[in-house]
């Protein structure tokens, strides 16, 4: 059975996020903003079908089939992302200027989104979400 993204998500709580940051070459002024913010995601999920706006920074939406490849936007510009879905986890793999990374969204038994991001050097973070 397929995970049930959709809702609204309220972050939570963060795990290693400023070393993720460092690993990606974010400046320490940047870092500092980055963390601040509070981010929210609304996700509309119709069966392989995404809809993920997410509202931290600045809002960016994308939509996208599970399967089918799309273009992104991270700090760095415009990416090719490749999402697919396996085993309940949502998982994005994208090359950016520093290498691969990957981002994977997994609602677990308690209820909550987890975003595991994981930088080109192998550092992850984890960023926890609650539904509203």
């Amino acid at each position: 059975m397929t995970a049930n993204f959709s809702g609204n998500w309220k972050f939570v709580e963060s795990e290693n996020f400023d070393a993720f940051l460092e690993a990606l070459g974010v400046d320490p002024a940047m870092r500092e903003i980055v963390q601040s913010t509070i981010p929210r995601e609304t996700i509309m999920q119709d069966g392989d079908t995404f809809n993920i706006k997410t509202i931290a920074q600045k809002i960016t939406e994308v939509k996208f089939k599970v399967g089918e490849e799309f273009e992104g936007e991270i700090q760095q510009g415009k990416v090719k992302i490749s999402p697919t879905l396996d085993g309940g986890k949502l998982r994005f793999e994208f090359d950016s200027p520093k290498g691969k990374q990957v981002q994977e969204r997994e609602v677990r038994p308690d209820g909550r989104l987890y975003l595991v991001l994981t930088a080109p050097d192998g550092t992850k973070c984890t960023r926890i979400f609650a539904r509203e």
